[in-house]
């Protein structure tokens, strides 16, 4: 499955990723939990652009942006996470995202100490913790929801 493969964000790349953050069902589980309107979707692309610890993935045969994979801090907490444009859905990527983004973050960051929030809704990255083989770790409330913090296997 060599179909994706992590990419600089380009400047050509807007149109592809205002689709991702202005998707409401997309963004359900991320962020504000909405869609974002164009400003903040403009503000989220120009700081993505100077991310150290996120990567865009884009899909080799359309040069389109998939999502996106990485750490990011949150409230003063590494956090890990994805997330995907819809088009993409249901392909595996989410999986081969993490497992990329998990071996190139292993050797800067102690991944334990990463936390992995799902909501208890959210059964699509329950399944992509079950793939990648990590343990719920215990109950856990976010501003938005219930849900269960997961363990990075590498």
């Amino acid at each position: 499955m060599d179909n994706i493969v992590i990419s600089e964000l380009r400047d050509s790349d807007r149109r592809d990723v205002f689709d991702l953050l202005q998707d409401a069902q997309t963004m359900r589980f991320l962020g504000p939990r909405r869609a974002l309107t164009e400003s903040e979707s403009e503000k989220w692309f120009i700081k993505e652009q100077q991310a150290e610890s996120r990567f865009a993935f884009r899909f080799i045969e359309t040069n389109e942006i998939v999502g996106f994979c990485g750490i990011t801090l949150i409230d003063g907490e590494l956090d890990f996470g994805y997330f995907i444009r819809r088009k993409f859905w249901g392909q595996g990527f989410a999986t081969l995202m993490c497992e990329i983004t998990i071996h190139k973050l292993s050797e800067a960051f102690d991944l334990s100490q990463v936390k992995v929030f799902i909501a208890n809704d959210n059964v699509g990255s329950q399944q992509v913790a079950n793939k990648l083989g990590w343990p719920r770790k215990c109950e856990a409330e976010s501003e938005f929801e219930s849900g269960h913090h997961y363990q990075i296997r590498i």
